[in-house]
């Protein structure tokens, strides 16, 4: 055979472009682990300012705000609870710190000012609304009909558009292989400033692209891209609990075929798949920092979504997809075992763009099908004391399977493959080396990303 240079050549500069953006991609990442660390750190030293003894029980005569960044005044006093008239309690103050934060996403400071004469006070909140903020996806703590990508990202927010807040923003999210991006219209309906909770109409329009690690017949990435638009109805909570109902419509495809022969399967490699979604979502997150996942701080994170793909709108396939996720922190001594478990279940006809994944520490390709099973257990030595460095065991197992599959690589019955390691923690970062039945491997992650 013949060889031919110039393709060889081209080959290997290609090679070296993947290899420079993958370092690229590290290197980014591995800044973003920084400032989520840096982030983290500074979201376990804030809190609601104390309200001296003196002061406790005193009429207020006036509440004012003064606004920087991307907010105003007036889009600030929806999330307050106290007014001219109330009186101090340091609970009321408490709660109306945290919807500033949580809900409305501010930076927070207030000054009691104390009128000896009259024995009143007045509250001056200061407020700052930051135009773009790095953000880590938490999974517990994202929106619930949000892609789930790990990785990092970047949100760009403009100053509110009317009185009720309602923003034009931009959202990323970058991970090795995965990618996604969004324009966003969020227009806060209504807010509860008593309950801490709010209720948001949410415009999106989406672009992403995803990845299937393909090892039989032939080992290679495929990659799909999916774009759409989607109209939500969010309600969240300061206590960590999300709701969320909407309708999606979307288009997919394939960079390759996946070479999967199942009746549950419509392969968006030959055809373009195009979906109209009903959804549905609720998740619930610790309100702690991560560093802090456990008890007393830390109970239960879950999320819990379902999908109907619906015919109608040129729909090309139907489709129902199911997906659970829990995780469980339970003390022992300064230590936590936490049990996490997941399971994606679907129904009717999968595009191949949107096969279900189960991810695990110990091999590089998820295993993947039209239906997943996660099981995974990890044991945080003294993670209650303190201390930048924290050490975890874990061990875990994970199985998929592809409804009506008939191949070796994509059977009918789930497929079981368990792997075991450590885990260092250190400032916001986590590097894991675990061991399968397919040797030895290294990971990274970002503390709270996952459960």
């Amino acid at each position: 055979m013949l060889a031919i240079p110039g393709r060889r050549a081209g080959a290997a500069a290609l090679r070296d472009s993947v290899d420079l953006i993958r370092a690229a991609m590290f290197a980014l990442t591995a800044f973003a682990c920084i400032v989520a660390g840096r982030a983290q750190a500074a979201a376990a030293g804030e809190r609601p300012p104390d309200v001296s003894t003196i002061d406790r029980g005193a009429r207020i005569d006036d509440v004012s705000v003064e606004a920087y960044g991307v907010t105003d005044e007036a889009v600030a006093k929806r999330y307050l609870s106290l007014h001219a008239g109330s009186v101090l309690e340091q609970r009321a103050v408490d709660r109306d710190y945290t919807n500033l934060v949580t809900l409305a996403g501010l930076r927070t400071r207030l000054e009691i000012r104390r009128h000896p004469k009259t024995a009143s006070v007045s509250l001056h909140w200061i407020v700052l609304g930051k135009w773009f903020q790095l953000t880590d996806h938490p999974f517990y703590g994202d929106q619930p009909l949000s892609i789930p990508i790990e990785g990092f990202g970047g949100v760009f927010t403009s100053r509110p558009l009317d009185g009720s807040g309602s923003t034009l923003s931009t959202y990323s999210q970058v991970a090795l292989r995965a990618q996604l991006a969004r324009i966003v219209y969020t227009k806060p309906l209504w807010v509860d400033s008593m309950s801490g909770r709010e209720g948001d109409l949410i415009l999106n329009t989406l672009v992403a692209r995803g990845d299937f690690r393909e090892t039989e017949p032939v080992t290679r990435d495929v990659y799909s891209w999916v774009s759409g638009n989607e109209i939500l109805y969010l309600v969240q909570g300061t206590n960590g609990t999300q709701i969320e109902v909407g309708f999606r419509n979307t288009r997919s495809t394939s960079k390759y075929p996946t070479f999967i022969t199942a009746p549950s399967l419509y392969d968006t490699f030959y055809r373009p798949a195009r979906s109209s979604t009903f959804e549905a979502g609720i998740s619930h997150r610790c309100t702690a920092p991560p560093t802090q996942w456990y008890p007393p701080y830390c109970y239960l994170q879950y999320r819990i979504e379902g999908f109907d793909s619906i015919g109608g709108l040129g729909a090309t396939n139907e489709s129902r997809t199911l997906f659970a996720d829990a995780a469980q922190y339970d003390r022992v001594g300064a230590s936590t075992l936490v049990l996490h478990g997941a399971l994606n279940r679907t129904g009717g006809v999968l595009a191949t763009s949107g096969l279900l994944c189960a991810y695990t520490f110990g091999y590089a390709k998820a295993t993947c099908g039209t239906d997943t099973n996660l099981v995974q257990a990890e044991f945080r030595i003294a993670d209650a004391r303190p201390g930048p460095l924290k050490f975890v065991l874990f061990t875990e197992t994970a199985a998929s399977r592809v409804r009506g599959g008939t191949q070796v690589f994509a059977p009918s019955s789930f497929v079981w493959r368990a792997d075991s390691g450590v885990g260092v923690a250190y400032r916001g970062f986590r590097f894991n080396v675990a061991y399968g039945n397919q040797g030895g491997r290294i990971t990274y992650e970002v503390v709270g990303q996952l459960f």
